[in-house]
């Protein structure tokens, strides 16, 4: 049976209605209405196939947007489109049954402020029931017909009702969009009521689309997909309103035309809209807007670069709507970076509290945050998700910024700048009271580093807190100022944050009490577990420097990650550490602890772990991580957190393996040496073992090392007084009564700066107040050769503190031949090939080689048992070798060769 075409409309301007009315939901409309049919199951995505014992239940209330899906009559698509596709009446007859049923359920005057009269889901179901009129006219009985009329006569209404219109927000324009559907098609009736209605809808709609949009196109309510939501409103009104009034079509044609540059730049590299406010992060090919645009711009965008042309310029800011967008380079696709900073509060609808909230992807989200938890307000987590603590941004007091308060003018940009490497844009929020948050974000495509550089000042001291969101696939590996992020073991971001206020960073993840924080809503009423940074600043006016490191990390990547070999132990500072058990149950009582040496900046490293390795006592190493080349496992700014940390951790250790302090053992070298020292006399435990420690701590680190770096992170500066701060730690710690102090052994070679400076002078204190202390000197070695000789005493010390023997050997050292290498040789036969051939002493010698042309390194051999080296020379030059050797005790020399010049035409020099 044919459509009944009205005496007002052509079959053509009927088809542009119907083709503006919603259909199905669902890919599969006819197995959704044959469900609904057979087995009263209603597919409802996101909520999947809810089934009800009779009809639909419309009193469910699981949440706002199912009723929203209910009460819209979203379910009538798929009955429609069924019924298209078979011309089985069974179709209309089941919809007409269930729009009665709602229909003698529901009236205004009873449901007045329930989500069957809520403002967007009046609108949706007049256009869903609508379409089912237009399409089943002819087949229903002449009393449904006039009872649909009825209604839906009562609902335009309704729209029309300026109490009722949701003036100037998204859920308007859909009243406004059903209101001229219905009107223009029941323009021959009601004595020009339609006809009012028309000229009412046209010119609110007018009215929103001129002010929800900013002077740079971009929609006022802060998410990207209710922007491409009004855009592809605006192409359907151009699209039907062209067949039906051409004149008021071409006014709505360039704010379409407007919105495109921020639809095409908003989309991230995987072609997935970011998760801001309420869009959730799906790929924008898999939505209704995949074809929104025609340009070749917006199919690059949609496809990550699979069709269309890159769009014009890697960085697109957004002023008066506060969006910018930063990317390294589109043809990068899918891997390449996309930093998004926002400042843009326009109005209520939509709205979180993400003022001035950065987010980073690079190869994939690094820096995200929540994103929508849907529209259950009494949800914990949909507070949540739309509170500050699920965003990218400042926290005051404890307290973050309500959803809305109506400050929209206190949320802005100030200034920005753009070029082909460097870009910034420098954002403002007060909506704080009496706190003034100012943030500056540049990013530098070269090095591919993002800096975010916060200032907040105030009148009143205050606690704040700064949150980073990291994605939930990525790994944390938290070390003080510094965080390291992998993903899938690969190294793929690094933070610094930099401050001189006082400063405490911790990890949240997962958590529920005393509230939530540490989670992501991957897609609506769904969450996920992420990990959340916390920096803790205290102050009135501070300034906060965090760089996101891209590429060109600052601390080395190791072969092994992290994970593979530490844990963390959370305290007043994040500790990391390993652990390996007593191999043997003689010594499971005994405890090994291990400081780390003093390495170049950002270099954090384990000690002595293949020395120690065959001992089957416990052992504890403990990283010092802190700072940008350690902390002497002390303090910041004198305030000994670390410490406390330190021995925290340890007696963990200890009360968990049932080890009294007598049978711990502290031990290090040059600046673990001072740390086993510190820690060993002042918590009174049974053994130290040092090599080439230092004692008067700021002699060294202000006067004969240049480390004021460390110094200032300690003591808080570099002065005099920090000098003799730092020089009284140690000796401070002697005045503790000695009577069971631990039994001291100390190494150090004669040719050691460090044995008159710092080794003699504590030998005569410790003995002068009555320590138990020995001291070892070994002649010819100065304090770079401690790493090839201290082994060996470490070694041999630590057996004999656990009773095992050594061989027969009276010396405190194993018999085993000390390292040491006597002969480096560099040859060339051939002006093809040069040849290092090596005599070395010592015991399990592997060799790794470095070969130079000049002073340039262009090959690395690693470690292996080779004692020689064949390389095939590429081009000429002036050759050497630098020959790393290892023993089997964690001793360790390097040598290099003497040169040779390379004339592949000529002779050997």
């Amino acid at each position: 049976m044919s459509i009944f075409v009205p005496s007002n409309l052509t079959a053509e301007r009927l088809d542009a209605i119907l083709q503006a009315l919603p259909k199905s939901r669902n890919k599969d409309s006819l197995l959704s209405a044959n469900n609904i049919l057979e087995k009263n199951a209603y597919t409802l995505p996101p909520f999947g196939v809810v089934k009800f014992p009779k009809l639909i239940d419309w009193n469910d209330q699981r949440s706002r947007s199912f009723e929203r899906l209910v009460h819209g009559h979203t379910f009538l698509g798929c009955l429609t489109d069924a019924y298209q596709a078979t011309k089985d009446i069974k179709y209309l007859n089941k919809g007409m049954e269930l729009i009665n049923d709602w229909l003698d359920k529901h009236s205004y005057t009873l449901n007045k402020g329930t989500m069957a009269y809520h403002d967007e889901t009046t609108a949706v179901r007049l256009q869903y029931i609508l379409r089912f009129y237009i399409i089943a006219r002819n087949i229903i009985s002449d009393v449904d017909r006039q009872k649909i009329e009825t209604r839906m006569w009562e609902t335009a209404a309704l729209l029309a009702d300026e109490e009722f219109h949701s003036t100037n927000t998204n859920h308007g324009m859909f009243q406004d969009i059903s209101l001229l559907l219905f009107s223009f098609y029941f323009n021959d009736k009601k004595n020009g009521i339609s006809q009012r209605y028309i000229d009412l809808a046209v010119t609110r709609l007018k009215n929103y689309f001129f002010a929800v949009y900013t002077e740079d196109g971009v929609h006022k309510e802060h998410s990207p997909n209710y922007h491409m939501l009004v855009a592809s409103n605006i192409k359907k009104l151009v699209s039907w309103l062209e067949e039906i009034d051409p004149v008021i079509s071409k006014e709505f044609v360039l704010l379409f035309n407007k919105s495109e540059e921020y639809s095409t730049h908003i989309i991230r590299p995987d072609g997935t809209f970011p998760p801001m406010c309420d869009s959730e992060p799906i790929p924008v090919r898999n939505s209704s807007y995949a074809r929104l645009y025609d340009s070749e711009s917006f199919k690059y965008a949609v496809s990550s670069g699979k069709s269309g042309t890159p769009p014009m310029g890697n960085t697109k800011i957004f002023p008066e709507a506060g969006y910018a967008i930063f990317r390294d380079d589109w043809t990068k696709k899918e891997k390449a970076t996309y930093v998004l900073f926002t400042a843009a509060y326009h109005g209520n609808y939509h709205k979180h509290s993400d003022d001035l909230n950065l987010t980073i992807y690079s190869g994939g989200e690094i820096i995200t945050e929540a994103g929508p938890n849907g529209y259950n307000y009494q949800d914990p987590f949909t507070k949540y998700a739309y509170s500050s603590f699920a965003h990218n941004t400042l926290i005051v007091d404890g307290n973050g910024l309500p959803r809305t308060d109506g400050k929209c003018d206190q949320v802005y940009f100030t200034d920005y700048h753009t070029s082909d490497d460097t870009s910034e844009v420098t954002g403002v929020n007060k909506r704080y009271n009496d706190v003034e948050h100012r943030r500056n974000v540049k990013y530098s495509s070269k090095s591919n580093h993002v800096f975010v550089n916060d200032f907040v000042t105030s009148n009143k001291k205050h606690e704040y807190k700064f949150l980073w969101h990291v994605a939930p696939e990525i790994k944390v590996h938290l070390r003080d100022s510094i965080v390291e992020l992998f993903r899938n073991d690969e190294k793929v971001m690094e933070i610094e944050i930099t401050t001189s206020a006082p400063v405490r960073i911790r990890t949240v993840k997962g958590q529920t009490v005393p509230s939530i924080l540490g989670w992501k809503f991957p897609k609506m009423e769904s969450k996920e577990m992420l990990t959340t940074l916390e920096v803790e600043i205290s102050g009135d006016n501070i300034e906060c420097m965090t760089e996101f490191r891209l590429a060109e990390f600052n601390v080395p990547l190791r072969k092994q990650a992290p994970f593979e070999m530490e844990k963390e132990f959370p305290s007043f500072r994040s500790l990391r550490y390993h652990f390996e058990p007593a191999a043997s149950e003689s010594y499971k009582d005994k405890l090994f602890v291990i400081f780390s040496a003093l390495g170049t900046k950002y270099s954090y490293l384990y000690n002595y772990m293949n020395t120690l390795k065959d001992l089957p006592v416990n052992k504890l190493f403990i990283l010092d991580d802190f700072g940008d080349q350690g902390s002497y496992y002390l303090g910041k700014n004198r305030d000994f957190s670390i410490e406390t940390s330190v021995i925290s951790l340890i007696q963990y250790i200890m009360r968990q393996n049932k080890i009294l302090s007598e049978n711990v053992t502290a031990l290090g070298s040059s600046k673990g040496g001072f740390t086993a020292l510190y820690y060993g006399i002042k918590y009174y435990f049974g053994n130290v073992i040092a090599g080439g420690p230092q004692s008067k701590l700021g002699s060294f680190l202000l006067q004969q090392a240049n480390h004021p770096n460390i110094a200032e992170y300690i003591a808080g500066g570099s002065k005099e007084s920090d000098r003799y701060y730092l020089d009284g730690l140690l000796l401070n710690v002697l005045n503790q009564p000695c009577d069971v102090s631990p039994n001291i052994h100390i190494f150090v070679g004669k040719d050691d700066h460090h044995y008159k400076n710092h080794v003699l002078p504590l030998y005569n204190v410790l003995g002068n107040r009555g320590y138990k202390v020995d001291l070892k000197t070994s002649d010819g070695v100065n304090h770079d050769e401690l790493k090839i000789y201290f082994p060996y005493y470490l070694l041999g010390k630590a057996k004999q503190i656990l009773g095992i023997p050594l061989d027969g050997k009276t010396d405190v050292l194993p018999q085993e031949e000390l390292l040491k290498i006597i002969k480096l040789s560099i040859s060339s036969d051939d002006r093809q090939t040069i040849k290092v051939e090596s005599a070395v002493s010592g015991e399990g010698l592997t060799f790794a080689y470095y070969v130079y042309n000049g002073n340039e390194i262009i090959k690395k051999y690693s470690y292996s048992k080779n004692s020689t080296l064949e390389h095939r020379v590429e081009s000429n030059g002036e050759y050497f070798v630098r020959v790393y050797v290892r023993d089997k005790f964690g001793g360790q020399t390097a040598r290099n060769t003497s040169k040779i010049t390379i004339n592949r035409k000529g002779k050997v020099l």
